[in-house]
């Protein structure tokens, strides 16, 4: 029998399709300042160790984990006042994305989104394999979003990153409410960063008013436990009932959940944490600007800077990464323009500044 080429087996779609590209990531071990995908530059909280050793030592690793992650999806509803079913725990909030986007999109259907925004977005559109559109609203001038124009798209999914990324920028909850108000859809807001805006920003405390809502969130930025991977989404009873149908019998592991949960109920060494990503955001602000690059006003643990005309900023991040430290930069639309940095220690930072004056001369 002759052999066949593997991709005679595979769909088309699948061969054609462009998988999202994440952030660099060195190997363990090696000296690199990573302010590139957006991590905490600070540990978690130390009471995990202590939790994670109960865990090891009681045997129970040998047993499937909760179905429905209860001890974190009851923490979560009893902050916002939620019925615990509301609550969907997943294997970080790209799965919930996933999950969300699987069980909406039809032939035909439309997916709105501002542009730029998170880039996963167009991703699991084609993903889906089943011919969804996926419509762009660009950014104002100003980098915000264009709400005018928003306000008139319809279709079957409208989603955006709110504070939004890769700029930073918090956009005004009365205009996203009124947007999710007219949209016939659901709406996605995607708070990934939420945590580093100030208190009252997030929109889940709406959802009882917008049963076409839905709020994703993950702990892997202001938590300080990217390589957890655990993340939620929230929303209107029913339509979380019928998401869940879509998920893994055993989404999350019995560590991942007791870490998390206990991540979640460390609220004071959140608040240190917090407190000091936020300190490091605003002297670095200044900094950057004071060599001239603009910067849009952060709500985020990362700074989106254009440098001065005739300087590069591919050619910023080429010479920084030299110099083992890692930001991000994306060759396409809007971004093109900027290199985006993630906080990092006042160590890590000082580093960065240093760099970036023999670079800029």
């Amino acid at each position: 029998m002759t052999a066949k080429n593997p991709s005679d087996y595979i769909r088309r779609e699948v061969i054609d399709f462009k998988p999202y590209v994440p952030g660099e990531q060195p190997g363990l071990g090696e000296k690199v300042i990573k302010l590139n995908t957006n991590e905490n530059p600070y540990p978690p909280s130390p009471k995990i160790q202590l939790a994670v050793n109960e865990i090891i030592t009681s045997g129970v690793l040998r047993k499937y984990p909760n179905y429905h992650s209860s001890e974190l999806q009851n923490a979560i509803a009893k902050k916002y006042n939620l019925d615990p079913n509301q609550i969907l725990v997943t294997n970080g909030s790209d799965e919930a994305l996933r999950l969300l986007f699987y069980a909406l999109l039809a032939p035909g259907d439309t997916v709105v989104a501002p542009e730029p925004t998170y880039s996963f977005y167009p991703v699991l559109t084609e993903e889906v394999m089943l011919g969804a559109k996926y419509k762009t609203i660009p950014l104002r001038s100003d980098l915000h979003f264009d709400f005018e124009t928003l306000s008139r798209e319809q279709g079957k999914l409208l989603c955006f990153a709110h504070p939004n990324a890769p700029t930073g920028i918090l956009e005004d909850r009365n205009k996203l409410l009124e947007l999710v108000k007219g949209f016939q859809g659901v709406v996605l807001s995607d708070e990934a960063y939420i945590d580093f805006t100030e208190p009252g920003t997030s929109l889940i405390p709406e959802i009882a008013n917008h049963p076409n809502l839905v709020v994703t969130r993950t702990f892997s930025k202001s938590y300080s436990l990217a390589g957890l991977r655990v993340g939620f989404i929230v929303g209107e009873l029913k339509l979380i009932d019928l998401i869940r149908k879509l998920k893994d019998s055993y989404n999350v592991g019995i560590l991942d959940q007791t870490i998390a949960v206990t991540a979640w109920n460390d609220e004071e060494y959140f608040q240190i944490c917090r407190t000091k990503v936020l300190e490091e955001r605003t002297r670095l602000s200044k900094e950057l600007t004071d060599l001239g690059f603009e910067i849009p006003p952060s709500a985020t643990n990362f700074i989106f800077c254009k440098p001065k005309p005739g300087i590069s900023p591919e050619g910023i991040y080429l010479k920084l990464k030299e110099k083992n430290i890692l930001v991000r930069y994306f060759s396409k639309g809007i971004p093109k323009d900027y290199v985006r940095i993630s906080i990092g220690t006042k160590e890590e930072n000082d580093r960065l500044l240093a760099e970036l004056k023999l670079i800029l001369g």
